[in-house]
């Protein structure tokens, strides 16, 4: 029997996977620190409040305040102070500086997995400013999920994905920016294409006006080379 993968975008590279009941939160951004520290105002509000994500795991992908936001990770965790948060040596470093329970933090390196009730997440490499950071292999239901993280594509990027994956892979959420270490629509369309998913999903966009980029157009590069690819609505749970 099939279960049921749905997922939530948060805004920026947050999302929220479900699956028989079980919440895998990754990237949670929802405060206003990168303008209080940066000046870049953001133009989406978070859709969901903290006390109804119900995560069971947590992921963060490295240490920048888009994706490991110190303002609202450590209020996340007061509302559910058990919850494991995976992430880089980066993330677990700043976790700790930061008085996080030890006990819930695990530390992820690159090729190796982790698995927690109904997912499994193997770590990707992934070439950006925080040399700690990931991307990831999601493996959940029936579905193999690649989810980028922020990175560049590199001569390597494409085979150190399949190195380690043994499964086809079903959907892509990648990044689209092309600024501040991350691939642009142009390379994220060469990536997908590579890998040929049965959908695939843009994100790291609309959050700054200083840093973003039209969806359509990743899309549109897609659609021509047959491959289904959606924009997800903000907030709005979508059934993958």
């Amino acid at each position: 029997m099939k279960r049921k993968i749905k997922v939530t975008w948060l805004g920026q590279s947050g999302y929220l996977f479900e699956c028989n009941g079980q919440r895998l939160l990754i990237d949670p951004f929802y405060s206003d620190i990168v303008e209080q520290k940066e000046g870049f105002k953001r133009l989406m509000q978070a859709p969901i409040p903290i006390e109804e994500l119900d995560p069971s795991l947590i992921f963060i992908t490295h240490n920048h305040l888009d994706h490991f936001d110190p303002i609202t990770l450590p209020e996340i965790h007061a509302f559910y102070p058990t919850i494991p948060i995976i992430g880089p040596e980066s993330v677990i470093k700043k976790a700790n500086e930061m008085g996080f329970a030890p006990s819930v933090l695990k530390q992820i390196e690159k090729g190796k997995t982790i698995e927690i009730g109904n997912f499994k997440i193997t770590a990707t490499a992934a070439y950006h400013s925080d040399p700690f950071s990931v991307g990831c292999l999601i493996e959940v239901g029936d579905k193999t999920i690649y989810y980028s993280g922020d990175t560049l594509l590199t001569d390597t990027l494409l085979d150190d994905i399949l190195s380690i994956n043994n499964r086809p892979i079903d959907i892509v959420f990648i990044v689209i920016n092309g600024r501040l270490g991350n691939m642009n629509v142009q390379e994220a369309i060469e990536l997908t294409s590579h890998l040929n998913p049965k959908l695939a999903i843009p994100m790291h966009y609309g959050m700054f006006a200083e840093n973003t980029e039209d969806p359509s157009i990743f899309i549109n590069g897609c659609a021509e080379k047959s491959i289904k690819s959606i924009e997800l609505k903000l907030g709005k749970e979508t059934e993958l």
